[in-house]
């Protein structure tokens, strides 16, 4: 359709359209935009992941933290009858306690799972021990056979009775990449651990001769509690380590090959307080720079607070961030944790987590924030948000982004799967304010539909304009980006 036919609609009904608020539910999803689904005894979701068509993948545990449970959503919310016919799975390891920690979805659609699996041992009887374990499912929701011959790897990693694999990634070439913690027992000292395998569930010996590298980075307790993959195969990992008095924000960069990358920092390794107290980051996002978010929880002293910083790919803290690099929210409860951090399309970093709102009564919360570390007040007018029409007490654990800007979130409710979806940054309406500065214009807007009208595009179109400040598309690149997006105009580059 030709542009010219086109701009009638500006004038039309769509340029009264009226858009959803980044924090309202929304309700295609479900219908209210809150799904709950009751698998088996108490549930509790702790990843997702969107898949290609736009089906949610969710994982998390069952029957009291015994099982592992894998739930497929269709878009709209509803249990997918391709995915093992009831739109549900659940995979029991051994005959101990298995939880699932991580989700990552391959480029064939297949299901990666990892967490933490108890293995009995003889010892004495109801004796156990912790490891990491993957579970792979085919796209169907079957156990994938490919992997390991069972579809289930389980793993020591070097630990004394504790390893829990706290996240998974997929990398370029099919291997797949596990950080967690090795802890022993008996004298509460974990070190940071990450464990690759190959695409057929085999340790990958190219990775540290053995598949597995352990990292102290002090001597207490630590954990690796996030990563992510590079484009260039480096490995990067977020979490928590031992400073000799507390714990602190830590982040880890190793080489394809398992060895720590001495151009970061000159260790590979990055360790800073954040509050007053102990810190833990809880998640690790890689942004379009190559600067990575780390996000999680700290002590004010008395309190938990959200907390975030953002590094440099020279392993620096970034002083372009809210000037210290470092960024603590205050959402108002006395336990507030951001669980997951993502970027958005305009690059804006999104926190989700769970907050108190009364004495452990805990709800869903967000807080959005500019590429400068500043709460965005286009997010619910502070930059935070405190969910309260979800039912009954609940707490979220796992968040993703759609390509399309809605915030997913997964968790518990009364120990049921939680779904929720969010509006997040929805496409906007087709309006006349082509520029964005909430007005329109003759000297503006009506002269960019004029120009576009008679076949101008590129600079022709915004040569000799002057954008008021509040204007944000003052570009041809920007304004076209918007009027195809909303408007559905095809234009020329």
């Amino acid at each position: 359709m030709k542009a010219q036919a086109l701009i009638a609609s500006l004038f039309g009904a769509a340029s009264l359209a009226v858009c959803a608020a980044p924090t309202d539910l929304d309700t295609t999803f479900g219908g209210t935009g809150t799904v709950i689904t009751d698998i088996n005894g108490s549930d509790f979701a702790t990843s997702v992941a969107v898949q290609t068509d736009g089906k949610i993948v969710v994982a998390g545990y069952c029957v009291n933290g015994a099982v592992i449970c894998v739930a497929r959503y269709s878009a709209t919310g509803v249990l997918d009858a391709t995915f093992n016919t009831t739109g549900m799975v659940q995979t029991p390891v051994n005959s101990g306690n298995d939880r699932a920690l991580g989700l990552a979805i391959q480029g064939d659609g297949k299901i990666v799972v990892s967490g933490a699996c108890e293995r009995p041992i003889v010892v004495f009887p109801g004796a156990f021990t912790v490891e990491f374990c993957v579970v792979r499912y085919t796209t169907t929701g079957a156990l994938d056979t490919s992997f390991n011959g069972t579809g289930i790897v389980q793993v020591a990693l070097g630990g004394n009775g504790f390893d829990s694999g706290n996240a998974v990634a997929i990398q370029s070439d099919g291997k797949i990449v596990v950080p967690g913690t090795c802890a022993d027992r008996i004298s509460s000292i974990a070190d940071i651990c990450i464990a690759r395998f190959t695409s057929t569930g085999v340790l990958d010996t190219t990775f540290n001769a053995t598949g597995i590298v352990v990292t102290a980075v002090g001597s207490g307790f630590e954990i690796g509690q996030s990563l992510t993959v590079q484009p260039d195969g480096k490995i990067v990992v977020g979490g928590s380590c031992d400073s000799g008095a507390t714990q602190q924000f830590c982040i880890l960069r190793y080489a394809a090959n398992g060895l720590l990358d001495t151009t970061f920092n000159a260790t590979g390794i990055l360790s800073f307080p954040i509050g007053s107290g102990s810190a833990l980051a809880n998640s690790l996002t890689l942004q379009a720079d190559g600067k990575y978010v780390l996000a999680g929880r700290c002590s004010n002293g008395a309190n938990l607070d959200f907390c975030m910083a953002r590094v440099t790919t020279a392993g620096a803290l970034d002083s372009t961030f809210n000037s210290t690099g470092k960024v603590i929210t205050v959402m108002g409860g006395a336990i507030d944790v951001a669980d997951k951090v993502a970027i958005d399309a305009d690059g804006k970093i999104v926190l989700a987590g769970h907050c108190e709102v009364s004495t452990n009564n805990f709800f869903p919360c967000m807080a959005r924030y500019t590429t400068v570390g500043l709460l965005d007040t286009t997010f619910n007018t502070t930059g935070t948000f405190i969910a309260s029409a979800n039912p009954g007490p609940n707490v979220q654990r796992g968040m993703t982004l759609q390509s399309d800007g809605k915030i997913v979130l997964v968790g518990s409710t009364n120990n049921n799967f939680l779904v929720s979806r969010y509006e997040g940054s929805p496409t906007p309406p087709c309006r006349l304010d082509i520029d964005g500065d909430g007005l329109v214009l003759a000297t503006t807007d009506s002269l960019i539909h004029a120009r576009i009208a008679i076949g101008l595009s590129g600079n022709a179109v915004t040569n000799g304009i002057g954008f008021p400040v509040a204007a944000t598309r003052k570009t041809w690149t920007a304004i076209r980006a918007y009027l195809v997006a909303s408007c559905a105009m095809i234009l020329p580059p």
